[in-house]
């Protein structure tokens, strides 16, 4: 089944988003079995600063080690690799830098049809009130915490262009998660999947966004601190049957 199809009929749960840069591949099998065993099926994978022939590389010997999917979550064009399942194809929606809202798709574009795996259009749109490494290296500002009506606007325009789903990201290390009235205001009109990004540390903080609507709480900075335990994964999962 393709990983699109399988995340529409997915219950909601935590997504690993995983860092090749802050998880040496020595640590990887036991880290993918732990996620696996808790409940775990698929992994994002992407980075900053990572370049295109060390994520490849990463991405291939992972692959080896272990049958868990891997879809990027490319930080730019040049972590466009072969060696994954499927490849998030990120609209920045949020921002109004004109290279992440066609420039980057139009390069990107031949290779993925090279490559001819699954590619998944998604909106991103990110949100919060402080600079991260994600809005630097992309050159966008967030929209204002506070603006769930824009961010919902933002959501709907992607829905209305296509995408298959949202990623609402507060950016890596942000010091408090997405609100739920964001994540309810863009479940409210859009049918898709949705994943929810950046600031999520204790499983307490994921249930009430996954009431609002969250499809998948992408834990990645949390997880470089755990990321051989099976407990850590395990309490993150049962926050999704409470």
């Amino acid at each position: 089944m393709r990983i699109l199809d399988a995340w529409r009929k997915a219950l909601p749960q935590p997504l690993w988003l995983i860092d090749p840069d802050k998880l040496p591949l020595e640590r990887y099998q036991r880290a993918a079995d732990a996620y696996q065993a808790a409940g775990g099926r698929w992994a994002l994978v992407g980075g900053s600063f990572l370049s295109q022939s060390s994520l490849h590389e990463w991405c291939i010997e992972a692959r080896r080690l272990s049958s868990l999917p891997l879809v990027l979550f490319p930080g730019s064009l040049y972590q466009l690799t072969s060696a994954v399942d499927a490849v998030l194809l990120l609209f920045l929606a949020s921002g109004r830098n004109p290279h992440y809202l066609i420039g980057a798709h139009v390069e990107a574009a031949p290779f993925l049809y090279r490559w001819g795996g699954e590619v998944i259009p998604t909106t991103y749109i990110l949100v919060g009130d402080a600079v991260r490494t994600v809005h630097y290296i992309s050159q966008t500002l967030p929209i204002p915490a506070d603006k769930p009506e824009l961010v919902q606007a933002t959501a709907l325009a992607g829905y209305y262009l296509g995408q298959k789903l949202t990623y609402i990201d507060a950016g890596s290390g942000a010091s408090a998660p997405i609100s739920t009235d964001i994540v309810a205001a863009v479940r409210a009109v859009v049918p898709h999947p949705i994943l929810v990004g950046g600031g999520i540390r204790r499983p307490e903080e994921a249930l009430p966004l996954f009431s609002a609507g969250a499809t998948f709480i992408v834990v990645g900075t949390a997880a470089e601190t755990a990321p051989q335990s099976r407990t850590f994964w395990d309490e993150f999962f049962s926050v999704c049957q409470a």
